[in-house]
């Protein structure tokens, strides 16, 4: 009986006669698959039936939807009788029930009958046919890079393969079609996919402004409307970041996108990655070909069901899940990978397998809501912004930054490890939101508690870290990293004067999850020029630009002259505002930037801007005085940062003497801040580098 049914209503609609109302229903009341889990849930979505106008075939406009949650279910013979309460996903409706009566035969199923009744005695009837045994259809394009054309595009997994494996698991071969099938959406890849040739000279790895820029050309090819059961995959060579495996680089912070194109849209799968240096090019002959083979598998559907709206497991406080959605190392990390892997059935767990059947249909089509929206318990919990237990903690977690913002300045805050015990401790030092190591909550203005959602969410392996024992003395028992927490999924987050308070949750190596400070950030009043800039500055493009550090992209240049001009303006001279600008809009000036071109059938990456190390010089000397001047203690990685950065620069055009003199002042200044020996240290290192030509 489970499936997909469409049918319109009885009586013509409200609008007009020749509109209809129709239900596109989800049974899930039985398995009618093999290895699918039964929800015991009927959902639906409401359309109206736009007549046909010539040359105009009809259309359908999406309304809302439903669920029953918890449907009594009354078995006959030759039918079966569903009751329940309707819940809407949005909007205010008099209490509604339902009762669906679907009969069968021998030799046909069908159609489902739907009286919907509410409060009053209203009831409109819908008689819908079966569709399909599956609740939901997607088309998925897999386009791949020449690099890396050979061999397994897209995996088939025996998943008898490997010998670590729970106890009675079925045998079958996974694919990406088929392992979402089994959670009950029917996956079509289009068996035509275009080779992008990635071989221009210079070109190594895709960075994040790259994939976003890709996926906006690739979008921009096709004609209709969005959200559409629509998703692109590319399988690339390599990330700027090598231990990244997989990433899905598709969210748009609500706004619809760059280039006002949807987000949620595509993923990548890096094949170059050390995942998959095993990976055979058919069945494995070896338990290391079947460990790349699964995983492989594992990295496709993890990244393609970020853009069904999922979180990582831990991220929605359940990090024993056993699930695509989680990591083979976070799971029960007191026995390591292996303890996930003996005990996981391939597949979704219940909650994310509710959300992909049965959601709110904006939050789980492609193209609808934004990333990191919906209903499937990615809400912030309980306590996020309640103060730290007394309970002693093995390691302490601070947040600090500047205390005072300039209006619009960008906002980074800095994350700290420190070891408070006398012995070693393994972390995980990827402090970056994206890898899902680290959780932040901010109180808006309003009271409201947000998570920060990255951009991008990063699958790759843990960077291990030791935090020396506290009594060492010589800083190597503390971490820090500099983290920009002012635009992410949900936008800009300090866009209005006010405080915020800011929390963080580290979750790295181990069964540790360790709460921050909270953190308080004051934001200021505009005034003047900055009050002009505002409506120009708070836009998307300037956003993306901020987070991907700089993007030529076509898409965002609107943002990125924004932030130009506020680097160069005489009216925000010697601003902290000036500086970061300049420091974004250098920093994208110093690198090149490859595009996908499509000419036909055929695509490939040409360079669509070379480094140019003299202008980025030009326009970060703004910054670099600022950061000197200010002498600001919670600037030191910034201005650490940049001086690198700087230094490289000037070794690229020759000025070897001056990259030294750049690092040289950079660690006197540092030093008078008090930063520690191990910073100085490779600071020195990174100089005498230069010098030697490397």
């Amino acid at each position: 009986m489970s499936g997909r049914y469409l049918g319109a209503s009885a009586g013509s609609g409200p609008v007009s006669p020749l509109v209809r109302s129709l239900l596109d229903l989800r049974v899930d009341i039985d398995r009618t698959y093999a290895n699918s889990a039964v929800m015991n849930r009927v959902s639906a979505d409401m359309f109206r039936q736009m007549p046909s106008f010539w040359p105009n075939p009809p259309s359908r406009v999406y309304q809302e939807s439903w669920i029953i949650d918890s449907p009594q279910v009354t078995w006959r013979p030759c039918e079966v009788e569903i009751r329940g309460t309707v819940r809407w996903w949005r909007g205010i409706h008099p209490p509604t029930s339902a009762r669906i009566v679907i009969p069968w035969t021998v030799v046909s199923m069908g159609p489902a009958v739907v009286s919907l009744t509410q409060s009053g005695g209203t009831t409109s009837t819908y008689t819908c046919a079966k569709q399909s045994v599956f609740f939901r259809d997607l088309e998925m394009e897999i386009d791949v890079c020449a690099s890396v054309n050979a061999g397994t595009i897209v995996p088939g997994y025996d998943t008898d393969s490997h010998n670590v494996r729970p106890p009675g698991l079925p045998r079958r071969t996974l694919t990406i079609e088929e392992s979402y099938r089994e959670a009950g959406v029917d996956v079509t890849i289009n068996p035509a996919r275009t080779v992008i040739d990635d071989s221009a000279a210079g070109f190594v790895s895709w960075s994040p402004a790259e994939l976003h820029d890709a996926m906006e050309v690739n979008s921009s090819r096709f004609a209709g409307a969005w959200p559409a059961w629509r998703m692109w995959g590319l399988l690339a060579g390599l990330f700027d970041n090598p231990g990244v495996g997989g990433i899905m680089f598709d969210a748009a912070a609500g706004f619809g996108g760059a280039g006002r194109a949807p987000e949620r849209q595509g993923f990548a799968v890096f094949r170059a990655h050390q995942w998959f240096n095993n990976l055979p090019a058919g069945a494995p002959a070896n338990q290391d070909e079947a460990w790349a083979l699964r995983h492989f598998l594992y990295t496709y559907v993890h990244e393609a069901g970020h853009a069904f709206n999922f979180l990582h497991s831990w991220d929605k406080n359940r990090p024993d899940s056993l699930s695509w959605m989680n990591y083979d190392w976070r799971y029960d990390n007191r026995n390591g990978a292996n303890s996930f892997w003996s005990n996981f059935q391939f597949r979704f767990d219940d909650d994310e397998l509710i959300h992909m059947r049965h959601g709110d249909r904006p939050s789980v089509i492609m193209g609808g809501d934004p990333w990191a929206s919906g209903g499937h318990l990615e809400g912030p919990p309980a306590g996020a912004m309640s103060q730290i237990d007394d309970e002693a903690q093995p390691i302490e977690l601070l947040m600090r930054s500047k205390p005072y913002f300039e209006f619009m300045e960008p906002v980074f805050v800095e994350l700290r490890l420190r070891n408070l015990t006398g012995q070693p401790i393994d972390v995980d030092a990827r402090l970056r939101p994206e890898f899902g190591t680290v959780a932040l909550f901010v109180r808006r203005l309003d009271g409201r508690i947000v998570g920060y959602t990255p951009i991008m969410c990063e699958l790759a392996v843990p960077e291990e870290h030791v935090l020396a024992p506290t009594e060492v003395g010589d800083g190597t028992d503390r971490f820090s990293e500099s983290v920009f927490i002012g635009y992410g999924g949900h936008g800009f987050l300090f866009d209005a004067p006010g405080e915020y308070l800011v929390r963080a949750v580290y979750q790295g190596l181990g069964d540790l999850a360790l709460p921050s400070n909270t953190h308080l950030i004051r934001v200021g009043y505009p005034a003047g020029a900055a009050e002009a800039l505002a409506g120009d500055y708070f836009t998307q493009e300037v956003g993306l630009n901020l987070y991907l550090g700089g993007s030529p992209s076509p898409f965002l240049a609107s943002g990125l002259e924004t932030l130009e001009q506020a680097a160069t303006a005489k009216d925000f001279k010697g601003s902290m505002l000036a500086a970061r600008a300049a420091e974004t809009v250098g920093r994208s000036a110093g690198r090149s930037f490859y595009r996908v071109e499509y000419e036909r059938d055929e695509a490939s990456l040409t360079e669509y801007q070379s480094p140019d190390p003299t202008a980025q010089l030009k326009l970060t000397q703004t910054a670099l005085d600022t950061y000197r001047k200010a002498k600001d203690p919670h600037l030191n990685i910034a201005y650490n940062r940049l001086a690198r950065e700087r230094a490289a620069a000037l070794a690229e055009i020759g000025q070897t003497e001056e990259a030294q003199q750049e690092l040289s002042k950079a660690e006197s200044e540092l030093k008078k801040q008090g930063v520690n020996d191990t910073v100085l240290e490779d600071i020195r290192a990174a100089a005498s580098e230069i010098a030697n030509g490397k």
